[in-house]
C-alpha cells in the first residue's frame, strides 16, 4: 500500500508546472519507495492536462484520475482521447449551468445531457463517447485508489474522486441511436465512395508523382547552389504535366536568414539540409498564363492546418476561418464542440513543417514548404491507399506488412508459359492467430521496394531497423520487434498518422453524400468501399467477398458489402429500361450462403492465382466467382499492356448484339449490352491507370533565376 506523501527532492518540470494549480495531496502522491506516480504520466497527456484542465473547478479530479489512468498503464494515446473528449464535455457543461465548484456538480447534469434535453447541437455519438469515457475512468480510478491507498490516505483522496454516475447506457437510447446514425452515415459515404474508387486511386497515384517531383527539383537545386556556391534566395520553376498543365514557381530560402532580410545575402553561406525550404510563388496556366492552383495542399499550410493548428498564435478571426474551411471539408464542427486536427499524425517526421519553418512562416506571412515531410507523409499515404484498395485489407493488417522473408512472399506459377510470379503478404486477420494469404499486384510490390530505398536512405543504413508494433489491440500477437514497412525515425506508424496523411493525399477532392456532405476519407471508408464495389459492382458472391476480406462472420460481410443507395437507384432504373430481362434485384442480394455455394457447385473451379486471364491478372485464390467471365469480375486487376484483348472483347459484344437485336432476340442482347459496360468500365480503369503511369515517367525541365537573372 502505498502511503508517501512528500515532495520530491529535486523539483521536476512537473512539479513547477503544476504547483499552485492542483492541491499539494495529489501534486506529491508517491509509491512506496518516495517515486512520484506523476513521473509515469506521458509527456503529451502531461502537457494537455497543464493546457487545459489545470486550474479549472474540475482540475483536481482530472489530475488524480490522469495519475490512476497512467499508473494502470493505459495507452497514452487511450489516455489521451478519453481526457480529450471528457476534459471538453465537463466546459460544455459547466458553462451551460454556469456552475462554479465540483460541489455543485452531479449525475443529474449528466443526465439531461445524455438524454438530449440540452447542448442539442452536440450529436448522438458525442454524449455516447462522453459515457463510455466516463465509465471507463471511473472504473479505473475506483480501482487504482481502492488498491494502492491506505484507508486513511484513500478518505483523504475522496473529494477528488469523479462520482460514480447511477445509470449507464441501458438507461439511455444514445447508444443505439449513436450505433445507427454511425452505420447510416458510414453507408451514406460508402454509397459516395464506391463509384468514385478508380478515379480516386488514380488522383492518389498523380498527387505522388507531383509530390515526387517538387522533391526533386528542390534536391537539384540545393545541389546547384552548394555546387556553384550561389547566393539565396534562388528561384527555379518547370512545368508540370498535361494533367495540371501548369507552371510552377519557387525559391529556394535559408530560414537563418530569411526573417532578417528580404533580398539576396552578399555573400554565399554553408547551410545544413534543414535551414533551407521552399517558398511558393506562384502557380501560372500553360495555355494563356492565367493564375493556376499549384500543389492541392497549399490551402492546407496558408491556414497552418497541418499538425495540431488549435494554438495560442492564432487570432480569433484565424480560427473562426479554420473551422469554416474544415466544416466545408467535411469535418462538421459544432459550435462548442470539440476543434480537430484531421492533419496531424502521431509519428514524428510526417508532414509537419517544423517549429522554425511554421514560426517562419507565421512571423513573415510567407508560403513556405518543408518537402521531406510531405514527401514521406505522402509515399505512405499512396502505399496504404493501393494496398487498401486492391485487397480491403484492415488498418491492423495494413500494419503488420514487414521487409521479412516470412511476410513477404513470391511464388512462381510454373504452370504457365512463361511462368509467372505471385506475390503475397502474409498478414495475421482480425480475430486470428495464424498468417493468411493477401494477394498483391506486382505494382504493389514494386512501390515497396520504393519505399524501402527511402527508408536505407534516411537510416543511413543498408537495411531497416526493427520496431515495436504500435496497434494495441494487436500487440499480443506481435510481441517480436520487426521491421515494418510503414516506420519512420525507428518508430513504427500508428492507425492515426495512417489517416492523417491519407486524409492529406486525398484532401480536395470532391466526394459528396446525397445530401450534400462532403465525405472525409479514413482507411477503414475504403475498406468498406472495396466490399461494396467488389458484390454489387462486380457482382462477385458474398461468401467469396468474406473470403476476400478475410471474415469470419457472413453476417457482417453482407453489411459490409450491402448495395448503396446509389446502386439500388440504378438498379432499379435498369431495370425500368429492361424489364424483359425479369431481374429480381433483392432475390440476388439475399441469397443465402448455402444457396450460392450450391449454385456454384457446378462449376467449382480453381483457379491459379495471378493468373493471367482476358486483358489482365486474376488475384483469387478460390472458387471462380464469375464461371471464368472473367470481363468485368472484381478479382481481377485490369493491365495497360492487354488493352487490345478488351477492345476486341467490347468489340465482339457490340456486333453481337447488333446482331441478336436483329433476330428479335433482346435477352442474348442485353447480355451483350452487359458484356459491352463491363469491357467499357475495365477500359475507363485501364485510361486512369495509363495516365498516372504516364505522368510517373515525366521529367520537367528546370529553370533557375537568380535575382531577376536566368542561371
Amino acid at each position: 500500500m502505498s502511503v508517501n506523501n512528500k515532495v520530491p527532492t529535486e523539483s521536476k518540470t512537473w512539479q513547477i508546472q503544476l504547483e499552485n494549480r492542483i492541491v499539494d495531496v495529489i501534486l506529491c502522491l508517491c509509491d512506496l519507495d518516495g517515486e512520484s506516480f506523476w513521473n509515469k504520466v506521458e509527456e503529451k497527456n502531461l502537457s494537455y492536462f497543464i493546457r487545459k484542465s489545470a486550474g479549472t473547478p474540475w482540475g483536481n479530479h482530472f489530475a488524480l484520475a490522469l495519475l490512476s489512468l497512467s499508473n494502470r498503464n493505459l495507452s497514452p494515446a487511450s489516455i489521451l482521447s478519453m481526457t480529450t473528449v471528457l476534459n471538453a464535455r465537463f466546459s460544455d457543461l459547466f458553462h451551460h449551468f454556469q456552475l462554479s465548484s465540483m460541489d455543485e456538480f452531479s449525475p443529474t447534469h449528466v443526465e439531461q445531457y445524455l438524454s438530449g434535453q440540452i447542448l442539442k447541437e452536440h450529436s448522438d455519438r458525442q454524449r455516447q463517447s462522453f459515457l463510455n469515457f466516463y465509465g471507463s475512468l471511473t472504473f479505473n480510478l475506483n480501482k487504482w485508489v481502492g488498491s494502492k491507498f491506505t484507508a486513511e490516505k484513500q478518505e483523504e483522496l475522496a473529494p477528488y474522486v469523479l462520482p460514480i454516475l447511477p445509470f449507464d447506457n441501458r438507461d439511455f437510447s444514445v447508444r443505439e441511436k449513436a450505433i445507427t446514425t454511425a452505420k447510416n452515415k458510414r453507408k451514406e459515404d460508402t454509397s459516395a465512395v464506391t463509384p468514385l474508387l478508380p478515379e480516386i486511386r488514380a488522383e492518389g497515384h498523380l498527387r505522388w508523382n507531383q509530390v515526387r517531383r517538387l522533391r526533386e527539383a528542390f534536391r537539384s537545386t540545393v545541389a546547384k547552389v552548394r555546387v556553384e556556391r550561389i547566393t539565396l534566395p534562388i528561384e527555379f520553376n518547370y512545368d508540370e504535366t498535361e494533367y495540371a498543365g501548369e507552371r510552377w514557381y519557387f525559391q529556394l530560402v535559408d530560414l537563418k536568414g530569411l526573417g532578417s532580410y528580404q533580398g539576396r545575402r552578399k555573400t554565399y553561406r554553408e547551410f545544413n539540409d534543414e535551414d533551407i525550404v521552399l517558398e511558393f510563388i506562384k502557380a501560372e496556366k500553360l495555355d494563356d498564363g492565367s493564375v493556376a492552383d499549384g500543389p492541392w495542399f497549399l490551402d492546407l499550410l496558408r491556414m497552418r492546418l497541418l499538425g495540431n493548428w488549435a494554438t495560442d498564435y492564432i487570432s480569433d478571426e484565424h480560427k473562426k476561418n479554420c473551422i469554416d474551411y474544415l466544416n466545408q471539408w467535411g469535418y462538421d464542427i459544432k459550435e462548442g464542440g470539440e476543434i480537430p486536427s484531421p492533419f496531424l499524425p502521431r509519428n514524428k517526421g510526417l508532414l509537419i513543417q517544423g517549429f522554425e519553418a511554421t514560426r517562419t512562416a507565421r512571423l513573415t506571412n510567407r508560403l513556405l514548404i518543408n518537402i521531406e515531410p510531405i514527401f514521406v507523409a505522402c509515399m505512405f499515404a499512396k502505399f496504404a491507399l493501393d494496398v487498401i484498395t486492391s485487397s480491403g485489407a484492415r488498418m491492423n493488417e495494413l500494419l503488420q506488412i514487414s521487409y521479412d522473408k516470412d511476410c513477404c512472399v513470391v511464388t512462381i506459377d510454373k504452370s504457365m508459359d512463361p511462368p509467372r510470379k505471385n506475390y503475397i503478404f502474409r498478414l495475421i486477420p482480425k480475430g486470428r492467430e495464424e498468417a493468411e494469404n493477401y494477394y498483391m499486384p506486382e505494382d504493389v510490390f514494386k512501390f515497396m521496394s520504393e519505399i524501402l530505398k527511402t527508408l536505407k536512405d534516411s537510416y543511413k543504413s543498408d537495411t531497416l531497423p526493427d520496431v515495436e508494433f504500435r496497434v494495441n489491440n494487436r500487440k499480443h500477437l506481435m510481441s517480436q520487434n520487426k521491421k515494418y514497412i510503414f516506420q519512420y525515425q525507428n518508430q513504427h506508424i500508428n492507425e492515426f498518422s495512417i489517416n492523417a496523411i491519407l486524409r492529406f493525399l486525398l484532401h480536395g477532392i470532391v466526394v459528396q453524400t446525397a445530401e450534400g456532405s462532403q465525405v472525409v476519407f479514413k482507411a477503414h471508408l475504403l475498406r468498406h468501399a472495396f466490399a461494396t464495389h467488389a458484390a454489387q459492382t462486380e457482382k462477385i458472391p458474398v461468401d467469396i467477398v468474406k473470403t476476400l476480406l478475410h471474415q469470419r462472420d457472413i453476417e457482417v460481410t453482407t453489411y459490409y458489402s450491402a448495395p448503396t443507395k446509389q446502386q439500388i437507384s440504378s438498379s432499379i432504373q435498369t431495370l425500368h429500361e429492361n424489364w424483359v430481362s425479369y431481374i429480381d434485384i433483392q432475390k440476388g442480394i439475399l441469397r443465402a450462403p448455402d444457396e450460392l455455394k450450391d449454385m456454384f457447385e457446378e462449376y467449382r473451379e480453381r483457379v491459379g492465382t495471378l493468373s493471367k486471364v482476358v486483358g489482365g491478372i486474376c488475384t483469387i485464390d478460390s472458387v471462380c466467382p464469375t464461371k471464368m467471365a472473367c470481363v468485368g469480375c472484381g478479382a481481377k486487376v485490369p493491365r495497360p499492356e492487354f488493352k487490345e484483348e478488351i477492345l476486341a472483347y467490347f468489340n465482339w459484344a457490340d456486333e453481337s448484339e447488333k446482331r441478336f437485336e436483329k433476330q428479335g432476340l433482346a435477352l442474348e442482347a442485353k447480355k451483350m449490352k452487359i458484356a459491352k459496360n463491363r469491357a467499357k468500365h475495365e477500359l475507363d480503369e485501364i485510361r486512369l491507370i495509363e495516365k498516372y503511369q504516364g505522368d510517373e515517367m515525366y521529367e520537367p525541365g528546370i529553370r533557375f533565376s537568380n535575382n531577376g537573372l536566368v542561371i
